[in-house]
């Protein structure tokens, strides 16, 4: 009897640690492998950004934060069972391509949108998000909207959209390219240009932390963000495409964008962003 009972108790135990290691073991099944590469390094190397909230930005305790960088760590979830395996970088917007082309990381998840030109020299994943830029201007500024910016100044982060989309469409507005988020505002907040163009969400959060400052109502650009990887390495597309659309499935970007946006009215046009396709006519422009 006491055999019996020890076989008994032994075949629980083996149950229940089958049942506690399914959950890792379930999420790997059901996308597709990893790169051997990356495997055998056991961290997945993911550009970021530290300059843009609600995106990416440093938390209290100088670490990256923010929804972008909340993807990150869950991609490396799915990869290898722990947010911990996710070894992020801090990337600026011009440093985000040739970080990724010289091998300091396998991929860039940090607001980079999918345009032709950037697809002449790496890959995309499927769209994560979509919407348009906007501008921040002073709260006494007479804009009203994008075309009073003709023949005036215009400040644009180096290596982000908008600055082309104002050489392209408004030649006769002067862009002036700063390194960072906050090098821009900071030279907004002292007059030496009219208004800063950049993401709609990063323009939205900048006017509800800086009173003095107000958003111009009409957007522009519209377009969609993907996940860049370096060119011919379809295993690794086709992971993180199953990853996003497991986001998606999971709805995972309902939990997250409100811990980094107050804006209720903010937080669900976001998460229909994240959750649903990005229209054609803001794929790959």
């Amino acid at each position: 009897m006491r055999t019996t009972l020890l076989k008994t108790a032994s075949t629980l135990w083996a149950l229940a640690a089958v049942v506690l290691a399914q959950p890792l073991s379930a999420q790997a099944q059901e996308l597709p492998p990893l790169p051997q590469t990356i495997k055998d390094a056991g961290v997945i190397r993911i550009g970021v950004k530290c300059d843009t909230p609600p995106f990416g930005f440093s938390g209290p305790d100088g670490q990256p934060t923010g929804i972008e960088v909340a993807m990150a760590k869950q991609i490396a979830v799915y990869a290898f069972g722990s947010p911990d395996k996710a070894e992020l970088t801090s990337v600026t917007s011009d440093a985000r391509i040739p970080s990724l082309e010289a091998g300091k990381i396998d991929l860039i998840l940090a607001t980079l949108g999918k345009t032709k030109k950037r697809a002449e020299v790496i890959d995309f994943t499927h769209s994560y998000y979509w919407g348009t830029s906007s501008i921040v201007v002073p709260k006494d500024s007479p804009i009203q909207k994008v075309a009073d910016l003709a023949g005036k100044t215009i400040l644009a982060t180096k290596g982000g959209s908008q600055a082309r989309w104002f050489q392209a469409n408004m030649p006769k507005t002067e862009v002036m390219q700063l390194n960072t988020t906050a090098d821009s505002v900071q030279a907004l907040l002292q007059g030496r240009a009219d208004g800063y163009a950049a993401d709609g969400e990063v323009i939205a959060t900048i006017a509800f932390n800086n009173p003095e400052l107000r958003v111009v109502e009409e957007g522009f650009d519209l377009g969609s963000n993907g996940i860049g990887v370096r060119k011919n390495q379809p295993e690794l597309l086709a992971f993180l495409d199953a990853a996003i659309k497991k986001m998606k499935v999971e709805k995972f970007q309902a939990g997250v964008v409100p811990k980094f946006v107050d804006n209720a009215g903010l937080v669900k046009l976001m998460v229909e962003r994240y959750e649903t396709d990005a229209p054609p006519e803001a794929e790959m422009h």
